[in-house]
């Protein structure tokens, strides 16, 4: 792996945590992989369920689709270990609600260490541009896409001089 690769790696470090009753999982933040081996597993599951994606069976590709991002982002804060060996496995152990609270906390995770232009307003994205003018090498810019690192570096540049 090049230096570059490894440094952008080495940025999503960033682990999250959220209590579900009483419990603690660590959230780490999942990649472009993660999300290609979760979005393959789904449709691989729906065809062994003998469902085709359609409107009557969207809600179970979506729910089928968290779960198999959950089981790959809840880790155990301790070790870093996954909780889950599976979707499955994650599934049976968890309620709709639960399900839905951890779900939230990822998304909350994600977008606090992971900034997107269509998830940030203007109050978050002020707050960004003043954290990076205080410190340049904000951890939580390793992640951003280059849409929000454009619309940084613009409002960066043209800022008045002092």
């Amino acid at each position: 792996m090049s230096d570059l690769l490894d440094r952008l790696k080495a940025g999503r470090s960033a682990v999250g945590q959220v209590t579900v009753e009483g419990v603690t999982f660590g959230l780490r933040l999942l990649t472009e992989q993660d999300y290609l081996a979760a979005q393959i597993a789904t449709e691989v599951a729906m065809k062994e369920a003998g469902l085709e994606l359609n409107l009557s069976t969207a809600e179970a590709f979506e729910s089928e689709k968290a779960s198999q991002l959950l089981a790959r982002a809840l880790i155990d804060p301790a070790g870093g270990k996954p909780v889950a060996t599976s979707a499955a496995e994650l599934r049976e152990s968890i309620t709709r609600d639960e399900k839905t609270t951890l779900i939230e906390a990822y998304l909350d995770h994600e977008r606090t260490f992971s900034p997107s232009e269509r998830t940030m307003g203007e109050a978050e994205f002020s707050e960004l541009m003043e954290e990076v003018k205080k410190n340049p090498q904000t951890p939580r810019l390793n992640d951003s896409s280059s849409v929000m690192l454009k619309r940084l570096i613009t409002a960066l540049v043209s800022l008045p001089a002092i």
